[in-house]
């Protein structure tokens, strides 16, 4: 990272990037270290492959994607910029997120006891080695078959939904479909070849013969066809505000 992105940012907490949960912060060259490996900036970069947004990038935030504009801004420049005077700004968290808290005497009446909080009393007699190794398996107990989202408690303007989509597979999605704009002659088999789709294609059938190139070509003909679908899917639902999701937009 070079010199000119390694002064102290402003504080803010990022969910997406580990340190900025810190008190310290990070510094900007760290952050956007961590910022290109996150579903924000495949965000920013499924957008750069929305026509309409960069349409509506063209004309200053104006057209049917103007709310989703005011937020995201103009994503034509590099990432480094983006992020630094927006980015950080939209998937920050505008309040502070939960601590643990002991609590005092005066405060025991006023608790709130609900499936979400657990409350412990420890004896501070005993070692705090011992202590440790018991408040771990009430913690164990606890989150047992809790499957947590982080992003459920968000307060961040801008969220990322919660998927098993990884962004490698975004990665394949936008990339495929840039490769279909930039060779639109191309058929299905050889955009998938120059993209560089592994099918785990088996060497060999169960007679010993190699698998034949028909089959080949149809598998990745088949697949190149789904991963067309699944970036357009990918980009609608980006333009509406929902990331990462390749499942068929929402109607509007």
């Amino acid at each position: 990272m070079t010199e000119e992105y390694e002064e102290q940012l402003p504080t803010k907490q990022i969910k997406m990037i580990p340190g900025s949960l810190g008190r310290r912060g990070v510094s900007s060259g760290s952050e956007l270290q961590e910022a290109r490996k996150s579903p924000a900036y495949w965000w920013y970069r499924t957008l750069q492959a929305s026509d309409e947004y960069l349409l509506c990038c063209k004309s200053s935030g104006r057209g049917r994607l103007e709310a989703l504009y005011r937020d995201f801004g103009d994503v034509r420049k590099d990432f480094a910029p983006w992020w630094l005077s927006t980015g950080r700004k939209i998937f920050a968290e505008t309040k502070p997120l939960k601590k643990v808290l002991q609590i005092g005497r005066n405060e025991i009446d006023g608790l709130a006891f609900d499936k979400d909080r657990m409350i412990i009393q420890i004896p501070l007699t005993m070692r705090k080695q011992t202590v440790m190794r018991q408040i771990g398996r009430h913690l164990k107990e606890a989150y047992a078959n809790r499957e947590i989202d982080i992003w459920q408690q968000s307060t961040a303007k801008r969220q990322i939904t919660k998927s098993k989509i990884r962004m490698a597979t975004v990665e394949m999605l936008l990339k495929v479909l840039q490769i279909r704009n930039e060779n639109p002659t191309l058929n299905n088999y050889e955009l998938g070849v120059k993209a560089g789709i592994d099918l785990d294609i088996l060497a060999r059938d169960t007679s010993g013969e190699d698998l034949s190139f028909e089959l080949e070509k149809r598998r990745m003909t088949i697949a190149v066809s789904r991963y067309l679908g699944q970036a357009k899917h990918l980009i609608a639902n980006a333009e509406l505000g929902v990331f990462p999701s390749i499942k068929p937009p929402a109607k509007t």
